[in-house]
């Protein structure tokens, strides 16, 4: 059955983006919360992680651009994505030495001090669809404060790439430096400013240097401080998502680059298809395993929301410039499989994480996943159904 657009954009407009326009925010304290309950009701006095602010700060904003107007008692995305906005700036940064923490309470107290280069690359990400909501150039100020807070205080200037965290913490990751792409690719997009390109292929060079191996398709998670494989199993997982999500920013890269990616894309698809998917006859079949080994082997076969959206992604990104009837084959499966195991009610709440039978396995709805969601969903509206407003 064809998820159509009509109804991607009834549950996007009429139930998700009003519900979290409405209960998801902290209309007492600013900010957005970060989960609600399964039947859709705040889950408050918990403390607030600065990537659900970063991440709900680009779905409103994004919103906004696509033109959604609020029914009920949600606030307009521009106004929800502003609350947000404030809220990070006035409460999360640290004066004396520069950084976003990891997370506050919920009146905006630090809570959690640690600064991360994950939630650096996502403040960017935020910073990047406000501006291109607002044009408030106090978005522009911050990005750039952040950016030379990552190279005054997380830069590896030996190794390459950035550190963890300030205490520079094993294992390295791939997963920040991929979402700083992301990050970087959006500000450009947003700002035009070619040092955002440059900065890019930065982390493209550390992409092919390190993460990523050609002779198997695969793209490893965990590394060591001279970025080499971490030691044990640690240094052999994959996670399949991760590899949906590289297709997607290789394509986006090449699009804005003109870097022909499409070899490695095609190489990076294969594995995760090959090795990524369950294929054992249970209940979700199909679906996206959450990591295997990069022998192929599986590892977790429970399943994430966040690891189907980006194998749409990756479609779309394959559809963009290799449209053939398998890939929208196995597009539409994946829009079914959303629908039927992640969002079955026109509730605006979802199903985080199922086992392979699928079963739920965590019973509260995180923010976190409304930026997948909402992704993955208006990349198929861009491009299978050439609709470019809400």
């Amino acid at each position: 059955m064809t998820i159509t657009s009509d109804r991607i954009r009834t549950w996007l407009c009429e139930s998700a983006l009003p519900l979290w326009g409405s209960e998801g925010l902290d209309h007492e304290e600013g900010g957005f919360f970060d989960n609600l309950s399964i039947s859709g009701a705040s889950i408050r006095n918990a403390p607030k992680r600065l990537r659900v602010q970063a991440r709900q700060i680009y779905v409103f904003s994004h919103a906004h651009v696509l033109g959604w107007k609020p029914k009920g008692a949600a606030r307009a995305p521009l106004e929800a994505a502003e609350n947000g906005f404030e809220f990070i700036t006035n409460n999360f940064w640290r004066e004396n030495s520069g950084g976003f923490v990891y997370s506050t309470d919920r009146s905006g107290r630090i809570h959690e001090p640690r600064v991360e280069l994950y939630e650096q690359a996502f403040v960017l990400f935020a910073c990047a669809w406000y501006y291109r909501a607002s044009r408030d150039k106090k978005a522009i100020e911050i990005s750039e404060n952040v950016l030379k807070f990552i190279d005054s205080s997380l830069i590896d200037k030996n190794k390459g790439g950035y550190f963890e965290n300030l205490s520079h913490d094993l294992p390295r990751r791939q997963n920040p430096h991929m979402h700083l792409l992301e990050a970087l690719l959006a500000l450009y997009e947003s700002i035009g400013n070619e040092q955002y390109l440059l900065r890019a292929k930065n982390i493209i060079n550390l992409f092919y240097g390190h993460f990523y191996n050609k002779e198997t398709g695969s793209v490893g998670e965990f590394f060591d401080a001279a970025w080499k494989p971490a030691e044990g199993t640690a240094g052999q997982i994959v996670e399949p998502g991760h590899l949906y999500e590289w297709i997607w920013l290789l394509n986006k890269y090449s699009s804005l680059t003109s870097v022909n990616c499409n070899e490695d894309i095609n190489l990076i698809y294969y594995f995760a298809e090959k090795h990524g998917v369950d294929s054992k006859p249970v209940p979700t079949r199909g679906l996206i395993n959450d990591s295997v080994l990069t022998r192929g082997t599986e590892l977790d076969d429970n399943k994430r929301l966040w690891c189907q959206t980006e194998a749409i992604k990756a479609h779309i990104a394959l559809l963009e410039y290799h449209n053939n009837i398998e890939v929208y084959s196995r597009l539409e499966n994946l829009l079914d499989y959303i629908f039927k195991f992640y969002i079955p009610t026109d509730k605006g709440v979802w199903h985080e994480h199922l086992d392979q039978d699928g079963l739920l396995l965590r019973e509260n709805v995180p923010a976190t996943s409304f930026y997948h969601i909402f992704l993955a969903l208006t990349e198929v509206l861009r491009v299978r159904d050439r609709i470019t407003t809400l």
